[in-house]
């Protein structure tokens, strides 16, 4: 067997992104030699794998629009589902059935925001022909009209008593409106285009997002700003609050998803996995699962609990701009820049302490880990080399010389400040079904009743892939570049 040792290209003068995108295609390699791979794939592992791919596919494909959706949203009784697209089309559809009930030229721009009443009968559609407009979800009929004066709205909202709508703008202006006359009722002025907007579930508060990356928080009685966060470094694209509304998130272009306390403002958890913009993002109505749709064309259930990846969906071949769950929380639709909209199976398993997720999807790994203790990721280049080559020297002890596994097995692995394997998540199917197969199992249990130090404060996020040829991969997560 023959083993390369890590080469690291590091120049003072560029970028960090630009030195770990070099990094990135720089990969520790050990190949195993002399085996006959072929004769190690049982037929009983080619089956295994083809039901794999069956897991996860869409209950339902709804087809009908011609460009791209950019939102989507469910009635309250999950009977109806609407979607609205770039060419200012909305389309109104039996989710049950999949069957599309009307189709509506509802505005003369793109219809970028939908909110449905809480008791289902209204549905509101804000567009950049400058207007926001109400409809009848029973029969598509127009209700109301409102022209916001040369401003192009870029996310509405409906308070949870359906009294009010709020409206972000490309201009920064937030109005709130009353959905009953259209009269404006407030004007709240954001530091930067307002690209979403969220009520609190007791209707108290609204949570706007700008293009700046800047998050607000408004009094919905008064008009005053409770407070302002620096919550991204790019567009806050999403924002969604927990059912009980103390606690919500925020999905932003720099990739992350971003968990904050919703009365003061702080930051207690991260969500880290989707490899472009997150676009949307949505909780299940028991607020334990989070869903995300991104550029990346992904979509990702996590524990919200331990901010832990627990699914990926992989049908979407373009960007999913939008993601709402059904009011029993067992389906996911997804609307995309595919010009479709998918509907997911969700079936999340909760232990007895509701802090683990099924042991099939974390493989007991994850769920045993503490991410309130590991905060602070890793940006420089000099310590991210090190944990990289300790991790692949960790792994590379404990390789297996007759793996059998059919498809690369890919995985992203968080190591704390010392080099030690934290955690590990199965990125891809594959990865899932043969977790007892690979070194990580034996890794993160040996190191189950290590003593917590300082240093578990920093942390580094890893790709790990295991192939069926026997090549090892190690390299840093985020080794390109975001949308």
């Amino acid at each position: 067997m023959q083993s390369k040792q890590i080469i690291w290209k590091s120049t003072t003068t560029i970028a960090l992104t630009a030195v770990i995108t070099a990094i990135a295609t720089t990969l520790v390699i050990k190949r195993i030699e002399g085996i006959n791979w072929q004769q190690l794939l049982s037929t009983k592992t080619k089956q295994t794998n083809h039901l794999l791919a069956e897991k996860n596919k869409p209950l339902q494909t709804l087809s009908g629009h011609s460009t791209w959706i950019y939102s989507v949203a469910i009635s309250s009784d999950g009977q109806t589902l609407a979607s609205s697209s770039y060419d200012g089309t909305i389309k109104i559809w039996h989710l049950p059935s999949g069957k599309l009930i009307h189709t509506i030229a509802a505005h003369a721009d793109a219809v970028e925001s939908l909110a449905i009443t809480p008791d289902g009968k209204i549905l509101v559609s804000g567009s950049w022909d400058d207007c926001i407009k109400l409809w009848n979800l029973s029969n598509g009929n127009l209700i109301r009209s409102i022209n916001l004066n040369a401003d192009d709205v870029k996310a509405v909202a409906i308070s949870p008593n359906g009294e009010t709508i709020g409206i972000g703008s490309y201009s920064g202006i937030i109005k709130l409106l009353s959905l009953k006359t259209g009269i404006e009722i407030l004007r709240l002025q954001h530091s930067s285009s307002v690209v979403s907007l969220a009520f609190s579930p007791d209707g108290q508060t609204l949570a706007s997002g700008g293009k700046n990356g800047k998050l607000k928080m408004w009094e919905v009685k008064t008009g005053t700003e409770k407070y302002t966060l620096t919550a991204h470094s790019r567009p806050i694209w999403a924002i969604a609050y927990t059912p009980k509304g103390k606690t919500l998130v925020t999905g932003s272009q720099d990739r992350s998803i971003k968990l904050w306390q919703a009365e003061t403002g702080e930051e207690i958890g991260i969500f880290n996995g989707h490899s472009k913009a997150v676009l949307s993002v949505a909780f299940s109505p028991d607020g334990e699962t989070l869903a995300s749709g991104s550029y990346d064309k992904k979509i990702h259930l996590w524990q919200v609990k331990t901010q832990e990846l627990i699914e990926t969906y992989q049908s979407h071949t373009k960007p999913v701009w939008s993601v709402g769950f059904s009011p029993d929380g067992q389906t996911l639709a997804s609307g995309s820049a595919d010009e479709t909209i998918k509907v997911w199976p969700v079936s999340v398993t909760k232990s007895s302490d509701q802090s683990k997720v099924k042991d099939d999807e974390c493989h007991g790994s994850e769920c045993n880990a503490k991410p309130e203790m590991i905060f602070q990721e890793v940006q420089e280049i000099a310590k991210l080399e090190e944990l990289n080559q300790k991790l692949y020297q960790q792994i590379n002890q404990s390789w297996r010389e007759t793996p059998r596994w059919y498809e690369d097995l890919e995985y992203r692995v968080r190591v704390d400040g010392d080099g030690a394997i934290v955690s590990y998540e199965a990125m891809n199917q594959s990865a899932k079904y043969y977790v007892l197969e690979t070194p990580l199992p034996r890794l993160v249990d040996s190191a189950k009743n290590k003593a917590v130090s300082q240093k578990q404060k920093q942390f580094g996020l890893f790709r790990v892939i295991l192939t069926p040829t026997g090549v090892l991969e190690v390299s840093p997560w985020w080794g390109y570049q975001p949308y």
